[in-house]
Parts: C-alpha cells; sequence; structure tokens
C-alpha cells in the first residue's frame, strides 16, 4: 500500500511538473519576444505587403476602418496626384504639407523625405499625417490630393494602396486585419498574432510528447523539444512578424499532433487552415494521407482533405467573391496563384536559399538590421538562419533509424511528416518553384526538433538500442552485397486485405 501511495505521490508531481512547464514556457516566450518586437515601430521585411494587403481587404472588401489612436486623433495616408517632374511632385508635397498644418491643425509622420521621388515612378506619391477624423473630408477634396487612407503610414512602394497580395490565401490577412480593427493599426499590434501563433507551437510541441510518449519522462523530452524549437533563430525570427509562415507552422503541428490523436476531422480541419494561410500549408496533407489510408476508407480520406481545404478557401474568399465576381477570384487567387508559386519571381533582393540550403545554414533572410555600435556596421537581430547542427544531426539519425522506422515510439508518424513535408518543398524546386527563402523552413522547424528528440529518446532506451540498429544495417548491407553477387535473389510480395 505504501508502494502505490508513493506511486500516486510521483505521478501527481509529475504531472503539476509538466502543467508547470507547459504554461511556463509558452508564456515566457510571448513574453519576451513581444517585448523585443513591440520596439521595432516600422514595417520589418516583407510586413510592407502582407501588412498593406491585409489594411487594403479591411478597408475595400470588409468596409471596415482600422482602429483610431485616439477619439479626436487618426494617422492618414496621403496620396498625391502622381507627377513625372520631382520639382512638380515637391511643390504638390509642400502645398499638401502647409495646408495640413496651418488648416487641419495636423501633425506630418512622414513626408518627402521618406515618399521619395524616382524618376522610374516606382514610389508611392505621398505624406503621412495625423489629424482630427471631422477634417477628414476636408483633407481628401484639396487640390493636389488623390485619396485618403486611414491607417498606419503605408510603405513607399508604388500601387501599394491597391495591393491585394492575391498570390497568396487570405486567412492571416485576416487576422491582421481583424487586429487593425479591435485593437489597432500600429506595427507593436501586427504582431500579436505571430506572438500567439509561435507560443502556441510550443503548447503544440508538448502535447504531441504527451500523447506518443506513455512513460513518466514525457514532460521532460516535451520541454527538451519545446525549449530547443523556441532558441532555433528562423522559429523565434518568424514569430516576431506579422508574415504568413508561422501559421503554417503552426497548423503543420497541428495536423501532426491530431493525427497522433486519431481524429480525422482535425486533421483534415488543420490542413486546409494551413492551406488558406499559404498554399503550402496544403503539404503536411501528404504524410497525413498517407498515415490515414491505413485507418480509415480511403475514399473518405481522400474526400476530407481535397474538398475541406477547397471549401475553407472559398469560404474566406466570399468578400472577395461578392465584390468582384467568381471569375475574377478564381483567375486572381487561384489560378493566378498557382503560376505564381511555380515560377521563378526574382533574381534580385534577398538572398534565395534552396531546401537543402536550409540544412547548412547557406544564404540565411535576414528580415531586420540594427546598428551595432561596437562593429560601426548594421548587423541582422531578427534572421532565419536556423541551427545547422541539430538539422544536420536529425538528417544523420534520421538515415540511421531507417530500418526501423516502424519501431519509433509514434511508429515514424512525425518521421514521416518532417521528411515528406520538407521533400514537397524539394518538389516544388523541381517543378519550378526556384524562388524559394530560408524563412519558408519555418514550417519544418518544430517537427524537425520533434523528431530529433523522439529519435534520440529512442536510440538511448535502452542505452544498446543503437547497437540493434547497426546490426540490421549490417544485415541489410550484407543482403544487398550478397545480392550484387548474385548469391541471393530478393522478391517483393504485394498483399491485400479486406476489412469484415
Amino acid at each position: 500500500m505504501v508502494g502505490v501511495a508513493r506511486l500516486g505521490l510521483r505521478k501527481r508531481w509529475i504531472y503539476l511538473l509538466a502543467l508547470a512547464l507547459v504554461a511556463a514556457l509558452p508564456a515566457t516566450y510571448a513574453y519576451l519576444t513581444y517585448s523585443y518586437v513591440a520596439g521595432i515601430d516600422d514595417y520589418i521585411s516583407d510586413e510592407c505587403w502582407y501588412v498593406s494587403s491585409a489594411r487594403n481587404t479591411l478597408i475595400k472588401y470588409l468596409g471596415l476602418r482600422p482602429a483610431s489612436i485616439s477619439a479626436d486623433k487618426i494617422v492618414v495616408t496621403v496620396e498625391l496626384v502622381r507627377s513625372s517632374i520631382e520639382s512638380e511632385y515637391l511643390k504638390t508635397v509642400a502645398s499638401v504639407k502647409e495646408y495640413v498644418v496651418l488648416n487641419l491643425s495636423g501633425s506630418l509622420v512622414k513626408d518627402e523625405s521618406y515618399y521619395k521621388f524616382r524618376s522610374d515612378g516606382k514610389f508611392l506619391p505621398a505624406i503621412c499625417a495625423e489629424i482630427n477624423p471631422a477634417t477628414l473630408s476636408n483633407l481628401s477634396s484639396y487640390p493636389g490630393v488623390r485619396r485618403v487612407v486611414v491607417g498606419y503610414c503605408y510603405p513607399n512602394a508604388e500601387g501599394i494602396l491597391d495591393y491585394m497580395n492575391f498570390e497568396h490565401p487570405p486567412l492571416v490577412k485576416y487576422l491582421i486585419a481583424f487586429t487593425m480593427f479591435f485593437v489597432g493599426d500600429s506595427p507593436s499590434l501586427w504582431r500579436i498574432p505571430s506572438v500567439i501563433a509561435g507560443s502556441l507551437v510550443l503548447l503544440v510541441i508538448f502535447l504531441v510528447f504527451r500523447e506518443v510518449i506513455k512513460e513518466d519522462v514525457w514532460p521532460f523530452l516535451g520541454f527538451t523539444a519545446a525549449l530547443i524549437t523556441a532558441l532555433d533563430k528562423t522559429f523565434r525570427s518568424l514569430s516576431m512578424v506579422a508574415m504568413l509562415d508561422i501559421f503554417v507552422s503552426l497548423f503543420t503541428v497541428l495536423t501532426l499532433y491530431f493525427t497522433l490523436r486519431g481524429s480525422l476531422g482535425l486533421t483534415a480541419t488543420s490542413i486546409g487552415l494551413g492551406f488558406a494561410s499559404k498554399f503550402s500549408g496544403a503539404f503536411p496533407a501528404i504524410p497525413a494521407l498517407l498515415h490515414w489510408v491505413r485507418r480509415d476508407k480511403p475514399a473518405k480520406v481522400l474526400l476530407l482533405f481535397i474538398y475541406l481545404p477547397i471549401a475553407v478557401l472559398i469560404v474566406l474568399g466570399i468578400p472577395y467573391i461578392l465584390k468582384d465576381g467568381f471569375l475574377l477570384w478564381w483567375s486572381s487567387s487561384v489560378e493566378g496563384a498557382f503560376r505564381w508559386h511555380l515560377s521563378v519571381k526574382t533574381t534580385e533582393g534577398p538572398p534565395q536559399a534552396m531546401p537543402w540550403d536550409w540544412l547548412i545554414g547557406r544564404n540565411p533572410f535576414p528580415l531586420h538590421y540594427v546598428w551595432d555600435q561596437s562593429r560601426g556596421e548594421f548587423v541582422a537581430d531578427l534572421i532565419a538562419s536556423g541551427n545547422p547542427i541539430l538539422y544536420l544531426l536529425t538528417a544523420t539519425l534520421s538515415i540511421l533509424v531507417i530500418p526501423v522506422i516502424r519501431e519509433l515510439p509514434d511508429r515514424g508518424v512525425s518521421y514521416s511528416f518532417t521528411w515528406l513535408t520538407y521533400l514537397a518543398y524539394v518538389a516544388l524546386w523541381f517543378l519550378g518553384g526556384k524562388t524559394q527563402y530560408s524563412f519558408y523552413a519555418v514550417q519544418v522547424v518544430p517537427l524537425f526538433y520533434i523528431t530529433l528528440v523522439m529519435l534520440v529518446y529512442y536510440l538511448v532506451t535502452p542505452h544498446t538500442k543503437i547497437l540493434e540498429v547497426l546490426r540490421k544495417w549490417k544485415e541489410i548491407i550484407n543482403t544487398i552485397s550478397m545480392w550484387l553477387a548474385g548469391e541471393v535473389s530478393v522478391s517483393l510480395k504485394l498483399v491485400v486485405s479486406r476489412k469484415s
């Protein structure tokens, strides 16, 4: 009886520890990441495209306006009449600036020093100002003003006030847009959904190990995998910016978790939400499909994995369909988007990194720079460089356990999710989508670490397990050698079983 009581007490302490770890790490991660990125008061990297398209969606397609900074102040971007002559542009700017300050009692936020004139026309002729909402119509009708858009100052990019980013699905842009509407339109607020998504990934990692590892050690394994994920430079950087990829990462690990849980409906839903965030969010459907066709009716699984993501995409596209019509929405958001993804976009700009570059940290994508006083130069503080040492270790151990994949704690499910999702990017490259960047790897980063911890746990439990794996490799190599020498023959036998 004493032994049973001690065992019960031990389990209770283990669960209390697990709960503490589950609560502490994601919460601490959210606090630290948000505290750091809240101090960056401007667009970070591709935020200029996603945030601008989110604001345009809110205004043009949802008929809403970003929340005001106060009852008597709003920030507006004032688009000016375009001129091909710099002196005329500067004259218009000076006139509008004077009108805003003297006649409307407003204040300037950004002027021609930010919205710089370019002779090739690739700039936004504008100023950004803070005015009283009651004077909005007066400013809109002032000579030289083309239109006034409420919200944080737009970046200096040609056509940005109409840019919709149709090449990517709308889910994340809706999240950013609703944050602007309910909370506010400023850089520190745009990034709240991304910080939350990154923190939730860490929580799901805990749940994966809780589902798979039935020993008392699962909290420590889950904590280890979540911690090294949180410390990964690619993961941490993408958790801090209002971009799409951290949400793809979240729905990918959720797809893995619901597959392990045995919930077909939630697995398909996660795939659909990932697909509606970015089309690469559908990549986990490949390993999920291979797993589920062995557990359920193949036709049912196939239909769910195909039609549910399509249904999610169409439902989220309703505002665009109602305004532009179905054919235009389909042409821009589906056909055009797939053509864009399967093409070479640009050879200029940030360093491109193919999927195999991610593993060795080659050509990392810098998202933000800060001035380093000691070095006298700008250095990247947010960079998608990952952890090549752990990535390569994961790859090496993954090769080592090939003969025993089905013996892993989760019977190889996380293993297949990791490498089939990764190989989907390799396939995309060969299909024509050669413009890829290192931050795309954030989708598989949590999978790398889940697999790494899973493999290490398997190989050291017991510590002689690695010797058994090596013996199996020896048997395979001997069989191959004998086959090459003509001493044995190898045949494959297909077995089909029918469910009763």
